[in-house]
């Protein structure tokens, strides 16, 4: 397919794009305290810029000292602010993009102890994510924050942004007044349609005002709130009408809320384009531009997108962090090069979700843009990496970087380790295109691959590397349960996945981590009757809020039994035994148990080596058992640092 359409210039308002390619607002964390952005938040912006973007956006600002989901977020609530802003939008202007100030205020969706004040929304309505019950509004207060929109838009423009977005999708405070799953208000701001929008049509009218008739607005709603009760898309074409008679120039079409939140950031379980319809209706219903957001992780979606006509622009968020490089490389027919977003999320909604700023699983240098040193060494060294999983392989990127000379050992007949599991169960595919890239750099710094070869001491003394870097992972961990043993019975979940075992018909698996309700879903997925038994009160509790929505999901779907505060006693072939809140239970006819109850780290070489003569250093799964970006993150480290 050639990709013609996406490097169409365009031109929303007064302002023109070089292409149909946008970043939209994500929260980096990586600002000051008091919601101005630094250095590195305008280099990893730059970043961008330089990657080819027609148009990126900051991450959202607050219109108040209170509008922000948490204090760690941006704000352009006080004229302090502006230097710092107009700073940024001076980079961005000299490396020659165009740069979007989105603001909002995050209503109900704030974390409680935030700020001194109590969060705020249309009516006193609990979101079903959060553990408390928010103030409505007073009319007076409405009025209010009115005005602090329209400020928030004046200080936007004077800091020379391009444009500004209006948030109101997601959750957040105007989005609420709009869908009636959190409106119940009875006066002239809730009830009836007109109603629900007058807030946001205020907050448009008074945007325009301050900034003026050429200043282009841009307004982000939802098409689909994906709650019972929310905004569905009949009603989101006539909103979109409303918006475009209102006066904005382009509408970005988005979905869901925190109750629906893997519907925003959507995990691999989403499917690509799971949207498309959503904005082609809208934009058959307007006649602005209209851009497209979720789960646009290929140039082909977004070619084919704008070749439909289903939206003017695409919004590809995710796929800008784990390549901002991904305009620039499809326009030099370098398609093969770009990095692609897995879907994972552990890097980006992961991480912000703890408080930290935002990373990729896929690109360790997303927004740590300065920190690392990848200039070529003067005297590369010889560098033995074993294992061949995706710390190892990771530990690979990072010395590869530098001009070493590298040698990667794994004892099976191909790479990738436990990841090629990760990536079998339903929802998963897009994880093969990590090891795909992997094996690309593998060719760029020409790394030697033995394969179906551990790495030994004597092939160390024998070779002599100046570094070693111990990737070996971990093995699954087999408690002490009478019965666990029985290895014609019990398999594990690696073998489960990697189909090296025949399936029963009628499954338990022991665990109820993401890996056991990953694998619980795979052999549902085979026709197979699973229960999941887990000692904990709660199932996944080691994935991300977006994943762990998504396999919930799958789990009901396929009615899998889950027992929780549920303890394995005895292992029986036919007969599982157990004691569920402390009282006996035995599950029968089972013809397969699989553990899926952790693993632990599996080094033996480190010991091996000891007083070898060299370098020798454990990353991943090796050093301690963790989920993969923390594995990738460490590995990467430890090679860059030979």
């Amino acid at each position: 397919m050639k990709l013609n359409k996406i490097f169409e210039p365009g031109k929303i308002g007064t302002m023109e794009l070089k292409n149909r390619l946008i970043v939209s607002a994500m929260s980096s964390h990586m600002g000051n305290d008091d919601g101005t952005p630094n250095e590195a938040v305008n280099t990893y912006l730059v970043r961008k810029v330089q990657g080819g973007w027609g148009l990126i956006f900051t991450e959202d600002l607050g219109v108040t000292q209170d509008a922000g989901s948490d204090p760690v977020v941006g704000s352009l609530w006080n004229d302090s602010q502006i230097p710092a802003w107009s700073e940024t939008v001076r980079q961005v202007h000299e490396a020659g993009g165009l740069i979007g100030a989105q603001l909002y205020h995050a209503g109900r969706q704030r974390s409680l102890t935030a700020y001194p004040t109590h969060p705020v929304a249309p009516s006193a309505v609990k979101e079903p994510a959060v553990p408390y019950v928010p103030r409505a509004l007073e009319v007076e207060e409405i009025h209010e924050l009115v005005k602090a929109f329209g400020a928030c838009a004046g200080r936007a423009k004077r800091c020379g942004f391009d444009c500004i977005e209006i948030h109101g999708a997601h959750g957040y405070l105007l989005n609420q007044f709009m869908s009636s799953f959190s409106n119940k208000r009875t006066d002239e701001y809730g009830g009836c349609l007109i109603n629900r929008m007058r807030f946001p049509l205020e907050v448009i009218a008074e945007c325009r005002k301050v900034v003026g008739p050429n200043y282009p607005i841009i307004f982000r709603f939802n098409a689909c709130d994906y709650v019972d009760g929310g905004i569905e898309l009949p009603e989101a074409i006539v909103m979109a009408k409303m918006l475009e008679e209102a006066g904005v120039d382009a509408l970005h079409c988005s979905q869901g809320m925190f109750a629906s939140k893997q519907m925003i950031i959507g995990p691999s379980f989403v499917p690509v384009m799971n949207f498309a319809n959503n904005s082609a209706a809208i934009k058959a219903s307007v006649s602005i531009p209209v851009i497209a957001v979720g789960r646009y992780n290929d140039i082909y979606y977004s070619e084919a997108m704008l070749r439909d006509d289903k939206a003017d622009y695409i919004a590809m968020a995710r796929a800008s962090l784990a390549d901002p490089d991904l305009p620039n490389k499809a326009k030099a027919g370098r398609e093969d090069e770009i990095i692609h977003c897995i879907g994972c999320n552990q890097g980006c909604t992961g991480e912000t979700a703890l408080g930290n700023r935002v990373n990729c699983l896929a690109n360790p240098h997303t927004c740590r843009e300065t920190e690392y040193d990848t200039s070529k060494v003067e005297n590369p060294k010889k560098v033995f990496i074993a294992g061949g999983g995706i710390a190892g392989l990771s530990a690979m990127q990072g010395a590869g970087e530098r001009g070493h000379k590298i040698v990667l050992f794994e004892e099976t007949n191909e790479l990738g380790g436990q990841w090629l599991a990760a990536m079998t169960p339903p929802g998963k595919t897009d994880y093969a295109s990590l090891i795909m890239n992997y094996r690309r750099l593998l060719k760029l710094y020409n790394v030697e691959v033995r394969l179906n070869t551990p790495l030994t001491r004597e092939i160390v003394d024998a070779e002599k590397p100046d570094a070693v870097i111990v990737a070996t992972g971990s093995k699954p961990m087999f408690l002490p349960i009478p019965g666990l043993d029985n290895r014609e019975y019990v398999k594990t979940a690696l073998e489960v996945l990697r189909g090296q075992c025949a399936y029963g018909k009628n499954v338990l698996v022991a665990g109820g981590g993401l890996t056991g309700a990953d694998t619980a879903v795979f052999l549902a997925v085979q026709g197979c009757n699973v229960k999941i038994v887990e000692l904990a009160p709660q199932i996944i509790n080691d994935a991300v809020a977006q994943v762990k929505a998504c396999v919930f999901e799958h789990i009901k779907k396929y009615n899998i039994e889950v027992h929780t505060n549920t303890k394995l006693t005895k292992v029986g072939e036919g007969t599982v035994y157990a004691e569920e809140f402390g009282k006996p239970v035995e599950f029968e006819n089972i013809d397969m148990v699989v553990n899926a109850m952790g693993v632990r780290t599996y080094n033996p070489l480190m010991e091996e080596l000891k007083d070898c003569g060299c370098k020798v250093v454990a990353a991943g799964d090796a050093c301690k058992a963790k989920n993969g970006y923390k594995n990738i993150r460490e590995g990467y480290d430890v090679g860059n640092a030979i």
